[in-house]
């Protein structure tokens, strides 16, 4: 069950949801709409109607949509399906890497099942939009993963001499797709647009899907090689994945309607966070029911040993970069980047 800390009543939810019923029997195959759809009945803790259109709407896309997979992953999460759940979590990170929400339930399910989740929630918080930042923070007691603040730093990817800190990082983190995908940018933002390109592509293989790599081609073919066609394409796919990623870029041809549909569920998930709210709820009470079981005091002494110096250090890393001392800032990302 969802909590009513929401600013929406009932009754709007209700009518709201009406509206859109009526609106998908023109249009079926709206994305937008049926995220609308889904998150009401969300809203209204009809799981069973959610899981159902979220199964069907899964099985007929062509194109991968985040959020029909999230709500069919919490959908059996609810019935208490981990191993169903966990396997559709994963897919959902297959398809979004940057996805907050994948990590975040993929660390309840670790917890339910006794596993160790505080890595995943670091990484939710490194990728949480700001207005569900604190509350992840305060919630999860969680600090930021660090290698991720590194990587995705704005500041650092506007730096040139950052590619040859990203290239060294890479050596020591082959695996890391976000890390490939920050040096493609980063290459971008210098004007090599060849380099950002080929590595875009590579990453495609693997990952067709991610919505900042088809965000990044899309810039490469509207602003270097002047195709708004194509570049209209990796747009408009960026959408039908994730309506909701910070990467979104509007097709210039997308009509008045979709655009209100688009903006009711950027304001819907900014106003009453229904996903985060359910997290929250369910993540209270997985702990009540283990409050008979005390933390160990040396987790807890770790944990609060790692935050502010782990923030301050980033700083003095950047400080680095600030004053061109590129060797010593080289070695201070890689020792930083080898932490545990």
């Amino acid at each position: 069950m969802i909590s009513k800390e929401g600013c929406m009543r009932e009754h709007e939810i209700y009518d709201r949801l009406s509206i859109v019923e009526e609106k998908l029997n023109i249009r079926p195959s709206s994305i937008f709409l049926n995220i609308l759809f889904l998150t009401y009945n969300f809203l209204l803790n009809k799981f069973d109607i959610v899981e159902k259109r979220a199964e069907t709407l899964s099985m007929d896309t062509k194109t991968p949509n985040v959020f029909y997979e999230l709500f069919r992953g919490i959908a059996y999460l609810n019935r208490g399906a981990l191993l169903d759940a966990n396997i559709v979590f994963k897919y959902v990170l297959n398809i979004d890497p940057e996805l907050h929400y994948g990590y975040i339930f993929k660390g309840y399910v670790n917890m339910a099942e006794g596993k160790n989740a505080q890595e995943l929630f670091e990484k939710t918080v490194a990728l949480a939009p700001a207005n569900e930042k604190e509350t992840i923070l305060h919630l999860t007691n969680a600090k930021e993963d660090e290698k991720l603040k590194i990587i995705l730093s704005e500041e650092n990817l506007d730096r040139r001499e950052f590619i040859d800190i990203l290239k060294e990082l890479q050596k020591t983190n082959k695996d890391s797709i976000i890390l490939k995908t920050s040096l493609a940018e980063a290459y971008f933002r210098a004007q090599e647009t060849e380099k950002a390109q080929t590595l875009l592509q590579e990453i495609l293989i693997t990952y067709p899907d991610y919505p900042r790599v088809l965000y990044l081609l899309g810039r490469i073919y509207d602003e270097k090689l002047n195709n708004p066609t194509k570049a209209n394409e990796f747009y408009r796919k960026v959408l039908e994945i994730n309506p909701l990623c910070r990467y979104r870029m509007l097709p210039i041809e997308e009509n008045e309607s979709a655009l209100n549909e688009l903006n009711e569920l950027i304001l819907l998930y900014k106003t009453e966070s229904p996903i985060l709210r359910y997290f929250e709820h369910i993540y209270k009470r997985a702990k009540e029911e283990k409050t008979e079981e005390k933390p160990k005091k040396t987790e807890t002494v770790e944990t609060e040993m790692k935050g502010p110096s782990a923030t301050s250090d980033i700083e003095y890393g950047k400080n680095l970069l600030r004053e061109k001392k590129y060797k010593e800032a080289l070695e201070f990302f890689l020792q930083r980047m080898k932490k545990p």
